[in-house]
């Protein structure tokens, strides 16, 4: 990825941001392992991620799980694809959105169809990811009285601990697999209560972008550490790739408190502009509202002088109906007359 392209994909919400990086870094140095240009890459999610921007140079496609958030797996689950037709397949953001007992299936069908590396990317169980879902979830439907679905999704198919994970897949015939923890929890937990706060349903959600510009430049490259609240579980389906060169060029260096105080500053001036912005956007609108309701007032106006007319000229058009049924009458009498006169003098 160049670093333009790297440098547009900051300005997106944090948890998508990382997540997907951290999917794309992992395909590069599969590319580079397996000495291949352009790989291609088999994304099984429930919805589009966007993924494709983050991997321009790979050859992507992409298997939907879900329609509507609800699962459209059959069982037992079988990929429509044949053995070892991709070199990467990832699993995106619909490992927890499946019954549990669909679980076992998709992961033996994307080692089957793999040729190199499977990705398995999602939350696992643990207290403290139980505990901040139901923070958010709560949140969420106190503020917008919204069941948010994906999250509801998670008690409802049960989310399964790192080693149940790694066990089923052992289970279906991987070796070697390797964790990746992504989302720092204590992070995670007040980003996604600012996200849900300021920039979910907001009309101009892009007032926002430079607050996740600075957080993902300066705070996400060090999210990728335990607690965590989700894993990415990296599995090698070909002998010519080594995942534990893999994890360890995906690690990231420590942070230092300069460079958190640098970050909470620069984080505090981006949320103050953005506050100035987002009144001032606020402030237009109360005044196209106040000139909307001017209008619709002058048109409440208008409907009803309009209405008293329609009235008016239906009563005028009842005379009128009465009149010319009086005159058609009167000339038939006279026609009636003029034929009898006619008739005597002739």
């Amino acid at each position: 990825m160049s670093q333009s392209q790297d440098q547009s994909l900051m300005g997106r919400v944090f948890d998508q941001y990382q997540n997907l990086m951290q999917i794309a870094r992992c395909v590069r140095e599969a590319a580079r392992q397996l000495k291949i240009d352009r790989l291609r890459v088999l994304e099984v999610s429930r919805r589009e991620t966007t993924l494709r921007d983050y991997l321009p140079e790979a050859e992507m496609h992409r298997y939907a799980t879900h329609e509507h958030d609800v699962p459209t797996l059959a069982m037992p689950v079988a990929l429509p694809f044949p053995d070892k037709s991709f070199d990467v397949c990832i699993v995106s953001d619909c490992y927890e959105h499946l019954p549990i007992s669909q679980r076992p299936g998709l992961l033996a069908e994307l080692l089957r169809v793999a040729d190199g590396l499977v990705l398995v990317g999602c939350p696992m169980k643990d207290e403290l990811v139980t505990r901040f879902d139901r923070i958010a979830f709560d949140f969420i439907w106190g503020k917008y009285a919204e069941r948010f679905v994906p999250l509801a999704q998670h008690d409802e198919f049960g989310l399964e601990p790192l080693e149940q994970v790694l066990d089923s897949l052992t289970a279906q015939g991987a070796r070697g697999a390797v964790s990746l923890p992504g989302n720092y929890v204590y992070r995670w937990v007040h980003q996604i209560l600012i996200y849900f706060d300021l920039q979910y349903r907001h009309p101009n959600w892009d007032l926002f972008e430079s607050i996740n510009r600075i957080y993902n430049e300066r705070l996400a490259p060090y999210d990728y550490r335990e607690p965590c609240y989700h894993y990415l579980i990296a599995v090698p389906t070909n002998p010519r790739l080594n995942v534990d060169v893999l994890s360890e060029r995906l690690c990231e260096p420590c942070e230092t408190p300069e460079t958190i105080r640098a970050a909470e500053g620069a984080l505090i001036e981006a949320f103050r502009a953005v506050d100035s912005r987002a009144s001032d956007e606020l402030r237009k609108s109360a005044e196209i509202i106040a000139e909307l309701n001017r209008n619709a007032e002058w048109a409440t106006r208008e409907i009803a002088w309009l209405n008293a007319q329609i009235v008016e000229l239906n009563r005028n058009a009842e005379w009128a109906t009465s009149e010319i049924a009086l005159l058609r009458a009167q000339l038939t009498t006279r026609q009636s007359w003029g034929e009898w006169l006619r008739g005597k003098l002739g």
